[in-house]
């Protein structure tokens, strides 16, 4: 089961939780999560606080579209489903630039709707363990497994 606390700090409240909930149980299903009880934070900010975070943890000074901060450091792709059972609160913090991910979205040429359930399924697969910066196979496999996740998710 997952629980989803969801915080909107920008000017448009036209995304709602019940958006991220559809795709995060989507998630949920495909990497076979569905017996674990999991507390998700979703936060849709501005450039400013993701510069600001991505300046703090990653030592990045730009803007950039999302990111994860894990509450664990054993990732669950590398845990047996009977070795962990998370609890309440420790699965982490998604932050979602809705400016910068608009941007993107008219660039590709793509429903913004669309680019958000990318960068929260990127997101929640960084959040479970995966990584695409550590090694070309890596990033194929989190890639592909973006992809095939995105295709369940028939309204987009």
């Amino acid at each position: 089961m997952i629980e989803l606390v969801y915080q909107n700090s920008t000017a448009d409240k036209g995304f709602k939780k019940d958006f991220f909930e559809k795709i995060s149980n989507t998630i949920v299903k495909e990497l076979n999560l569905k017996e674990k009880s999991l507390n998700i934070s979703f936060n849709i900010v501005g450039e400013n606080r993701i510069k600001e975070l991505n300046r703090k943890y990653r030592h990045k000074n730009k803007v950039t579209d999302v990111l994860s901060f894990p509450m664990s450091d054993k990732p669950l792709r590398k845990l047996h489903a009977t070795s962990y059972t998370p609890q309440a609160s420790d699965f982490g913090d998604i932050f979602i630039c809705l400016p910068f991910a608009k941007k993107q979205a008219k660039s590709e040429n793509i429903d913004v709707e669309r680019k958000l359930a990318q960068l929260t399924v990127h997101g929640f697969l960084h959040l479970a363990g995966y990584d695409h910066e550590k090694s070309a196979k890596d990033a194929k496999e989190m890639f592909d497994l973006e992809g095939r996740i995105l295709n369940k998710l028939s309204v987009f």
